[in-house]
């Protein structure tokens, strides 16, 4: 089963997604922390999909399963992470946030915010 999702971390037309078997539901949580942490390398996305990964494994980073990341989609839920437009989407979402307006969401989900 599990409850996975991705992150898309894409710029000048290509993307990589960084996937989790386990953790989905609380992605858009991570993905936040992730930025904030990232802010000084939010206009170089290797850097800022390196530091994203690193916040999604946290604690687990020897682990062999439960993470992974791949040049095309994964599974489950997905999460775009542009890093030239500097914008969060959720697929399948008619709106995307800028990462100021994202970091600055107090808890975001993916109903949005609570």
């Amino acid at each position: 089963m599990g409850n996975r999702a991705s992150l898309e971390v894409a710029s000048g037309g290509s993307s990589v997604y960084l996937y989790t078997h386990w953790n989905g539901e609380v992605l858009p949580g991570v993905l936040k922390a992730g930025l904030i942490r990232g802010k000084s390398r939010w206009d170089d996305a290797a850097y800022l999909a390196r530091i994203l990964f690193c916040e999604m494994v946290k604690g687990v980073e020897m682990d062999t399963t439960g993470y992974g990341i791949s040049a095309g989609f994964c599974d489950g839920r997905l999460i775009t992470v542009d890093c030239d437009a500097q914008k969060v989407s959720w697929a399948g979402r008619s709106w995307s946030l800028p990462f100021a307006e994202f970091v600055a969401l107090e808890k975001p989900t993916w109903g949005g915010v609570e």
